[in-house]
Parts: C-alpha cells; structure tokens; sequence
C-alpha cells in the first residue's frame, strides 16, 4: 500500500547523477508508527533511513554512494499476503545500504531472496537507471529501466490491479504527459484525493488502512538529503530534514572523485 514516483534531473540542471524521489506509505491503522529517520554507519560509508519499530526493516533509505532505496508490497489478487511466512521483506534494505552500485544491489539481493516469501517490488535507483526487483517465494527477477522520464509503482492492500490503473492514469496526466514537471508538480501529486475513491487516492484513506507519511530524496553529486513528513501529505507537516555527503563525487569535468 504505497505510491513511489521517481523524477529525473532536467537535462539544464548543473548537478549530475541527480533525481528527486517520493515515496508515499500506506499502512493499516493498527500498525507501530515508523521512528524518524537517522543517519546510520553501513560499512564504509552512511544511510539516511527510517525503521519499523516491531520488524527492524525499512521501506526508504538513501547512502552516500548516491543510491536511493524503496520497498513496496506485491498483492497479486490470488494471494493473500499477509498469511505468507517467511523473512520480513523490510530486512532487504537494510542488508543492502552499503551497495555502490545498482550491479552490487542486484548481486548483494540473490542471496538475501532465499529467506523471503512474501511478494516485494524493491526499487533502486542511482539517478541514470532504476532497477526494479520482483520476488517472494525464495526468488527474485531484476529490471533495469532507463531513467529518462518520470517513474511510478505503487501497491495497494485491496489488490494492486484495483488502484494501480486509477493512481497510473493520474500520473500520466499530472506528470509524463505534463509540459513542465518539477518538485511542486511531483508533490502535488502525492496529495491528490479523488472524490469518492479516497481509498484509491495518493493520499488515500480507509476504515482500515491510511497514508501514514511521505518521504522525499534528493540526490545530487555532492550530498544526499531525505525530507521525511511523519504523517499524511493532507495534515501538512513539517519534515525531519537530514543530509550526508557523497563518498563518490563527480567534479565539474566529469571526473569521478571518491
């Protein structure tokens, strides 16, 4: 139950390797608020993530080797999920945040895989391609897409072939087909509620189940910053705002410096 959307960097932009991505989490009402986000040692380097109080894991998180992280669930209509055993699928990213590469994610995300059950779609994206991994089951399929234009999944716990067209037609009109698109465009919507359907909306709600918060990541070639709103985008909040270095940096001529 969340909405993710991913913009690329405008070709006239002076930062490289840059994106802005957003990532709305719906959750049941019932469930352990997530803890802000910290800034946390990985290896070498740092991450930038919150976590799930009762599972440990994470469904959002950015390093400092310029590489942003989100979990989504898979509810295919044949599968109750929720009634899957297994590893919680929020351990992926965790495991993962000391990758430098989408090639190191997707090697590191084999042997992790083994102990995971229930359906995930994990996206990684290091601002020139997103790689998109569909597993449960003990196994795990990689895409890696083009980040040339605007980039959205989402998940829904009433089915993902109920919401995903109606949320997808919204992105289509709001953001791909838009003339100009930019942070207030992608944030706006991630506030849309669509009259009557507000368990569909972006920022959906239902008797059981709501948008709990909403996070946004914004690379650039020198730092990596998270803007993290503890509750739902129509109550407004005010975010938690932390930021790290890049450990690889790419200077004006292109060179990469570490």
């Amino acid at each position: 139950m969340c909405t993710l959307t991913i913009l690329p960097r405008s070709p006239g932009e002076s930062t490289q390797c840059g994106f802005r991505l957003v990532f709305s989490r719906d959750e049941q009402r019932t469930r352990a608020s997530g803890t802000d986000p910290v800034v946390e040692r990985t290896g070498v380097g740092h991450a930038i993530l919150p976590r799930d109080p009762v599972g440990g894991g994470t469904w959002i998180a950015t390093n400092d080797r310029g590489l942003a992280f989100a979990l989504l669930n898979v509810n295919p209509p044949e599968i109750e999920s929720s009634t899957v055993p297994g590893l919680s699928r929020g351990i992926l990213i965790p495991e993962l945040l000391s990758c430098h590469s989408l090639d190191a994610v997707r090697s590191g995300l084999e042997p992790l895989v083994a102990q995971v059950r229930r359906p995930f779609r994990l996206v990684v994206t290091d601002g020139d391609s997103v790689l998109e991994a569909l597993g449960g089951s003990g196994r795990v399929h990689c895409t890696l897409h083009p980040l040339d234009r605007p980039f959205m999944r989402s998940s829904s716990g009433l089915g993902d072939h109920v919401v995903e067209p109606i949320r997808r037609a919204a992105f289509e009109r709001t953001l791909l087909d838009a003339d100009s698109v930019g942070p207030s465009e992608q944030d706006a919507f991630h506030q849309l509620r669509f009259e009557g359907r507000d368990e569909c909306s972006i920022d959906m709600s239902r008797a059981d189940a709501c948008t709990v918060s909403w996070t946004v990541i914004e690379m650039d070639s020198r730092r990596a910053c998270m803007r993290h709103h503890q509750s739902p985008p129509r109550e407004q909040p005010a975010p938690i705002t932390l930021e790290i270095d890049r450990l690889t940096r790419i200077d004006q001529s292109g060179r990469v410096e570490t």
